[in-house]
């Protein structure tokens, strides 16, 4: 069987560089990464790659010319929950399609998206989620960014999909944008406080349901989809398929760690670490943690944008299960999982 060269945009992202881990895993597979900041000494080839600039994308991918399959992950610099330019988004991707759109090789372009697609930030909407619900009205770059990919893929012989997963959540110490990882410091330090674990949101975030994408998951769907000719020029959810309420979550977060829990006024976490850095730093050497700021080992106000929502945000997996997809998640596992990685990594106590 014929090589087949994955290119990843954004490779060194929290997507891209699970898609980049499960790829080196699998035989048939060559594999190269675009980045503006890419690291030296990898597993496999990195471009340096301004996406913002054509003449930059058509210079450096000249020199990659076997590329089949393209799968992109990247998004301009944003903090989590804020609104992101759709025109720089789309120039991005305007300008890797130009440069490579055209090559006879090229069998499929993916993108990833996610759950915004369907408006969950702007207030409710009819669940579960699926995928040809009606776009909002709201400014977003994965409809400029789909309509690009549709038009250039007419008179071409490669084509499209699309993933939509949600609060995305992998086994990586060194991704600030993990709501794993700062749920676990976020409890570490109130129990050394000797106090409950507290939801942040209100009362109807606690109860709304809310759902998990786990990242090896969402890579193995991404190579079934970029695979499977039935998957052409289609967008499908993904996400663990067991979305559940905070109010089920909280419990079981606050038993792993040893605690009672409550539901206090709603707070700010962006503000957190304002007040709880110089508690953070006596936790770091007295537990013998591994050496982190508390400002930026997590992204603190990714969880104002987590917790909330007072409404139900919750996607149909009947699509992907009725085209083949059938993987699952334990969401409760794997926050568990998740909590005994970080315990082992000496992240938290």
């Amino acid at each position: 069987m014929a090589e087949k060269l994955v290119l990843i945009a954004g490779a060194t992202g929290q997507i891209g560089g699970c898609v980049a881990r499960h790829f080196l895993d699998r035989s048939g597979w060559n594999l190269a990464g675009l980045s503006r900041r890419p690291q030296r000494g990898g597993e496999f080839p990195m471009l340096a790659v301004d996406m913002l600039d054509a003449a930059d994308c058509r210079e450096k991918l000249a020199g990659v010319p076997e590329i089949t399959h393209l799968v992109y992950a990247a998004r301009h610099d944003h903090t989590g929950g804020e609104q992101e330019s759709a025109d720089t988004n789309l120039r991005m991707l305007a300008n890797l399609l130009a440069a490579i759109g055209d090559r006879p090789g090229l069998s499929h372009v993916h993108l990833v998206h996610g759950t915004k697609y369907y408006g969950h930030t702007l207030g409710p909407r009819p669940v579960p989620y699926r995928e040809d619900a009606q776009r909002h009205d709201g400014q977003l770059f994965y409809y400029p960014q789909q309509d690009l990919l549709i038009q250039q893929n007419k008179g071409r012989a490669w084509n499209w999909s699309i993933s939509r997963p949600h609060t995305f959540c992998d086994l990586n110490v060194a991704e600030p944008r993990s709501i794993t990882l700062l749920v676990a410091i976020y409890a570490s330090i109130l129990k050394e406080q000797g106090l409950p674990l507290r939801f942040p949101g209100t009362r109807r975030a606690f109860e709304a349901r809310t759902q998990f994408t786990w990242l090896p998951m969402l890579a193995r769907s991404i190579e079934w989809m970029i695979t499977d000719p039935d998957c052409a020029n289609q967008a499908f959810n993904v996400v663990n398929d067991d979305a559940r309420s905070w109010s089920t979550l909280w419990p079981d977060i606050a038993d792993y760690f040893g605690m009672d829990w409550s539901i206090g006024e709603p707070e700010t976490m962006a503000t957190y670490p304002d007040a709880h850095a110089g508690i953070w730093n006596r936790m770091v050497s007295g537990h013998g943690l591994r050496s982190s700021d508390l400002r930026t080992v997590v992204q603190w106000p990714y969880a104002d944008y987590v917790f909330s929502p007072q409404w139900d945000v919750v996607s149909s997996m009947e699509k992907a299960r009725k085209y083949g997809f059938t993987e699952k998640i334990d969401t409760t596992r794997m926050w568990r999982d998740s909590f005994d990685f970080y315990r082992t990594r000496k992240i938290v106590p």
